[in-house]
Order: structure tokens, then sequence, then C-alpha cells
């Protein structure tokens, strides 16, 4: 007993055109998937831009400038699939390598980041502290931080004089009323830590999200000049 089967591949595998729209289309969906994790990362970081530095700015910018430059160059990709014609399409791929190039250096730069961001921010903290009760906007954010990560200035409450720990440094049951002091009871772990441990979290975020669309770069790439061969070397079907 024999089997025939006869199976046709689909035109939209066999097509150039398709595949390479195809191609494009995760392209261009990456570029909004790096743009939503930028501008995320630079709302949540801008909450506290006077105690940081300007890296922490620089890598979500560089996440955001890549997605545009995605969107932008998908435009090319469209054409190419349209026109089929190897210079275009060439042009396209290079466009690929360049944009896998810039993920992988988002990987290194946001890894490293997240290995000195103590280190990093510990001084511009330490500064920043000095000025607390001479700027109301100084004081705003750190009774804001100490609330939110439960603890007291850089390193310690240490950091304050005793008969001067904020209000914002120890917990404050409901139902209190005045006369309320806060010494003994303040938090005793510094605000560094807790916020390194945040900025590296979201960091994180950052270089995980880079490291899953660069695996996926690396496939469109590849794709990419599969179809640049074949659209110079293959006669294809006519395509409508």
């Amino acid at each position: 007993m024999t089997f025939n089967f006869d199976f046709k591949v689909p035109k939209v595998l066999k097509s150039v055109k398709y595949s390479l729209a195809a191609v494009n289309g995760v392209f261009l969906l990456t570029g909004f998937v790096l743009i939503i994790v930028g501008i995320t990362a630079l709302v949540s970081f801008s909450q506290y831009e006077p105690l940081i530095t300007q890296r922490f700015f620089n890598v979500p910018s560089f996440v955001i400038s890549t997605g545009v430059i995605i969107i932008l160059g998908s435009a090319l990709g469209f054409y190419s699939a349209i026109s089929q014609k190897f210079y275009f399409v060439a042009g396209y791929v290079v466009l690929l390598l360049v944009v896998l190039i810039f993920e992988v250096s988002m990987i290194i730069t946001a890894f490293n980041l997240t290995k000195h961001v103590l280190t990093e921010i510990r001084p511009v903290m330490a500064q920043s502290r000095l000025t607390y009760g001479t700027n109301i906007n100084v004081n705003m954010l750190w009774d804001n931080l100490q609330m939110d990560f439960k603890c007291c200035g850089v390193g310690g409450p240490g950091d304050y004089q005793l008969t001067q720990i904020p209000i914002s440094c120890c917990y404050i049951e409901y139902g209190t009323i005045s006369p309320f002091e806060c010494g003994s009871n303040a938090y005793s772990d510094g605000c560094a830590v807790p916020l390194a441990e945040w900025l590296s979290f979201k960091t994180n975020v950052i270089a995980v999200t880079a490291v899953v669309l660069c695996c996926i770069q690396v496939l469109l790439s590849l794709m990419g000049g599969y179809l640049a061969y074949r659209s110079k070397f293959e006669v294809v079907e006519l395509e409508s």
C-alpha cells in the first residue's frame, strides 16, 4: 500500500513579498515594545531625578531612540517587500544588523549599570540630603522617599541630628495625635540600598527586554539575509 501526499507549500511562505512583509511586521512590533519600555523607565526614574545620575536616563533614552529608528526604518522594509528589488532588500538587511548591534549595546550598558547602582547614586543622595530642610522640593522628595521605602537618610538615621530627624523617618500609626517625636523609633535602614534595589530592578527589566528582542532580531536578520539572497539569485513566482 502506498500513500501519496501532495503537500503544497503555502504561497505566503514561498513569496518573498509576503515573507519580507511578515519579517518587517515583527520588526516594527519590536520598535513599539522598545519605546513603551523606554518611556516607562524614564517616567519611573524621573520621580527621583535629583537623587540619581544621568546614566539612568541615558539607557532608556537610547532604548527609545532605537525604537524610533526601527519604526522609521520599517518603511524601507515595506517598500522592499513591495518592490522586491535586491538593493532595497539588502539595505533593509543592513538596517536589521545595525539595530542588532544597538540592542547588544543596550544589553551590555544596562547590565553594567545594574552592577554599580549603589556606588552611582550614593554620592548624589548624600549631597541632596545636606539640603534637606532648606528647599521645599528637596523636603518633598526625601519625605516621599523615606515614607515609600520605609527608610531614613542615606545610610540611616545617623545622617540627621537626633533632635532633627524628619517625621517621615518614622512609622505613624493611624489616630496618632501631637506631639509626635521621631527619634529612637526611626527606621534603622538608610534609603540608598532600597532605592538602589528598585533602580536595579527597573534597569534589569530593560536589559532582559533587550535580550529577548535581540534573540528575535538575530532571527529577523537571518531571515532577511535569506530573502535578500532569494531576491537576487532565485527566480520567484510572479506575485500580485
